[in-house]
């Protein structure tokens, strides 16, 4: 039943402050009675399961959704619930909570979960002592808060008498794996435990009261901006082979706002022919429709192009596909994870298919084993002071050659190439509380941005030069060759001329005979990179995690022990410090 907001006639008689009032009062009505209309109600008689989520890029989301519904096929009535909607359950009614959440930034809880867990945390939060729980904690390795929000939800739950009863996964960027054993460990649990624990004597009310908006959602995380190509170039020059595009985006009329250092998430669309040669090897009648995730019906083929990561092959999908194909030697890995890590190595869902045909019996089925299609994040690389209205990307074209057969990036390379001008890419702005340029403008900063980590530096440069910061800017740059991939070098060079970049020192790695990257840069001059950081600088890193950040890291840490006649433990403090100051900021990947 939908509730709309009744339209006051223009010949009731009431004031112009009246109408406002009651306008105001009815809208409070409505909701609360959406509010009360949308509380969690299990079925009587189901075993009950609550995962709450905290997800800041979706990949806690996807988690919680996946392991909701192996529960729900299992017989339990498990259901995901976004942190931010913590009002709509009572937890001292839930006798099982799993906690699967992301730390965003330095140890800080995702947006959707700040508000909750000032409240979880504080005084008027009730114990839980009929509670059961267990944590899923990701994270990246890179930062020194680690998994911090798991770790503190594991803790609270502890301390307000919840029984924990499997230990707390801390998981890196390679979450898939442990995430699967996790949820493994806990099932297996939960057997032992035995399912009437956790039964639920809650009825569930009747039919649920669907609330209309009086206006259209705002475009956001919940309802992404269909935005336009305005201008796209490629950043490599002839001969390199690599592909980098500057992609300029219109957000013209959809009201988002970002600051620099600020992502934008895309929703890309897959390759064509890719579900094209899906849906050849499918063994059913494929000009179907399917149900969507986001509750629509769309043609198979459309939803697989728009709705569904057709790539990603994990072993929870594996162990799915497995009682619907009679290849042998499938069955006969299903529980050696090491074989299965092997199956699953640099294949996609077409291998699948191919390699093990499954026995599926309609499009719901087999879109019922895939994984959403995720949004992809991109470090934004434009001010939007200077460029109103739009927002830039710095994309590098993923595509690489595994099991013979050519992987394309689903998100690159749309963007860079599969976009048309007509196409538009659904967009939504991910703000960042842990890469911002100083308060102060008079602060000096220190960039380091090897190849698309420039984006947010050129965004950075762009604000400093509107806003007519009096700091010093240094950037250090590095890419294979100086003639064909010096991103954005007109620019530089006439930002150099306008001194708002002060100093730019490049890594060109393949121009001379030993390799030479930003670190190595950095050590060249780490004598002048000290005496920025003890006049104030900050210390901005942006790109690769898995070698670039680390690297970049030690030589930090050498020049600070060396030049500031530190011992280990000394230097180590400097540079927690720094981090603490927030004059030590990185957006890795």
């Amino acid at each position: 039943m939908a509730i709309h907001l009744p339209e006051i006639p223009e010949n009731a008689p009431f004031t112009a402050e009246q109408r406002t009032w009651l306008k105001s009062y009815l809208s409070e009505v409505l909701a609360s009675v959406g509010a009360n209309s949308q509380k969690v109600t299990p079925s009587a008689g189901k075993p009950r399961a609550l995962f709450l989520y905290g997800s800041q890029s979706g990949n806690a989301q996807a988690l919680s959704e996946g392991f909701v519904e192996v529960m729900n096929q299992d017989g339990w009535g498990a259901e995901a619930v976004d942190m931010e909607n913590h009002a709509s359950v009572d937890l001292t009614q839930e006798p099982l909570i799993l906690v699967v959440t992301s730390t965003w930034g330095e140890g800080d809880p995702p947006d959707n979960a700040v508000e909750f867990w000032e409240k979880f945390k504080s005084d008027e939060q009730p114990k839980l002592q009929n509670s059961r729980f267990a944590v899923l904690a990701l994270g990246d390795t890179n930062y020194a808060d680690f998994c911090e929000m798991g770790k503190l939800f594991d803790a609270r739950l502890e301390e307000l008498g919840a029984e924990r009863i499997a230990p707390r996964v801390d998981c890196d960027v390679d979450y898939e794996d442990p995430a699967e054993e996790w949820f493994r460990v806990v099932t297996m649990k939960l057997d032992e435990i035995g399912k009437d624990v956790f039964t639920s004597t809650v009825t569930a009310n009747g039919a649920e009261t669907e609330v209309t908006p009086t206006e259209a959602l705002p475009f956001g995380k919940k309802n992404p901006f269909p935005a336009s190509l305005s201008h796209r170039y490629r950043l490599n020059l002839e001969p390199s082979p690599r592909d980098t595009r500057h992609i300029e985006l219109s957000l013209e009329g959809s009201g988002l706002k970002y600051e620099v250092g600020d992502a934008v998430a895309t929703y890309p669309l897959n390759n064509e022919a890719l579900v094209d040669e899906i849906l050849v090897a499918l063994p059913f009648n494929t000009k179907v429709s399917v149900s969507v995730p986001d509750g629509r019906k769309l043609p198979l083929r459309e939803a697989l192009i728009e709705c569904y990561d057709i790539r990603t092959v994990t072993k929870a999908i594996l162990k799915k596909w497995a009682p619907l194909t009679s290849h042998p030697y499938l069955h006969a890995i299903l529980e050696d994870d090491a074989s299965l890590t092997d199956v699953i190595d640099g294949v996609e869902i077409i291998d699948l298919l191919y390699d093990f045909p499954a026995d599926f019996k309609s499009g719901q089925d087999f879109v019922g084993l895939l994984r959403k299609l995720q949004p992809r994040l991109y470090s934004i690389a434009s001010s939007p002071n200077k460029h109103p209205g739009e927002v830039h990307l710095t994309v590098a074209k993923v595509i690489y050659e595994s099991k013979g057969r050519v992987r394309k990036g689903v998100a690159s390379n749309f963007l860079c190439e599969g976009m048309t001008e007509d196409q538009k890419v659904r967009v939504f702005m991910q703000p960042t509380k842990h890469f911002k340029l100083p308060t102060d403008p008079s602060k000096d900063i220190i960039m380091v941005g090897p190849g698309t980590g420039i984006a947010p530096f050129r965004a950075f440069l762009e604000e400093r030069e509107f806003t007519k910061a009096s700091g010093r800017s240094w950037l250090f740059f590095g890419n294979p060759h100086e003639a064909t991939d010096y991103f954005y070098k007109d620019e530089f060079d006439s930002m150099q001329e306008s001194g708002v970049l002060t100093r730019i020192d490049c890594a060109w790695s393949r121009d001379q005979e030993h390799k030479i990257y930003v670190q190595d840069k950095i050590r060249e001059f780490s004598e002048e990179v000290w005496n920025w950081l003890e006049g104030g600088a900050h210390f901005y890193v942006c790109g690769d995690a898995t070698y670039m950040a680390g690297d970049v890291e030690k030589a930090l840490f050498e020049l600070i022990r060396k030049y500031g006649g530190l011992d280990h433990e000394g230097a180590e403090a400097y540079l927690k410090q720094m981090k603490d100051d927030h004059r030590y900021q990185r957006d890795v990947y």
